[in-house]
């Protein structure tokens, strides 16, 4: 279950309080980068910017709008990241970033915290995570019910969500399909 998975939290405000240019969101990039590769299979990393009072787009560009784009290329495996802010005025360029590249990720506003979505991501992807995360745990034959979706349609979607870094997968007790749970 999503509740078993390895959990870091990374404050981003130990590095610094003003987050502006690209060479320093490298640098911020390069250690969550190096948090993520030390979880893990499955692990989430919440990268907790509070306590952070300026980000630029240069920053939040190149610390997450990098970062995310390589979870979803597959390069972490199957680790996740997790976005942890209250601040509207800061998730502005996260946000213009994400949309940017056409990801998305999960924001919460502390760990534990009611999660929501951030960044560009289709409506009929927006209602199937909706669906994942009230289910908690849902498999993908479950899923297509609640959708009122054929299988195949279905799992494409959930796929997709997965691969975006949305949601998590593990096989399901039959071995023949997956169950899909929230990361957050």
């Amino acid at each position: 279950m999503a509740e078993d998975r390895a959990r870091r939290v990374f404050e981003v405000s130990g590095v610094g309080r003003l987050m502006v240019t690209r060479r320093a969101g490298r640098e911020v990039r390069e250690a969550l980068e190096e948090a993520l590769a030390g979880l893990p299979k499955g692990g989430v990393l919440y990268v907790d910017t509070r306590g952070v009072e300026m980000m630029d787009y240069s920053f939040a560009d190149e610390a997450l709008g990098i970062l995310v784009s390589r979870v979803a290329a597959g390069e972490h495996g199957d680790r996740k990241v997790v976005l942890v802010e209250e601040d509207r005025d800061l998730l502005e360029n996260v946000e213009a970033s994400l949309r940017q590249r056409g990801l998305a990720m999960i924001r919460v506003p502390e760990p534990g915290g009611e999660p929501s979505v951030i960044g560009g991501i289709k409506d009929h992807l927006l209602e199937t995570l909706q669906v994942i995360h009230s289910a908690g745990s849902i498999t993908t034959a479950e899923l297509a019910k609640r959708l009122g979706l054929n299988h195949t349609a279905c799992n494409n979607r959930a796929t997709n969500l997965f691969r975006l870094g949305l949601v998590g997968r593990r096989p399901g007790h039959s071995g023949r399909q997956y169950v899909y749970e929230r990361i957050a």
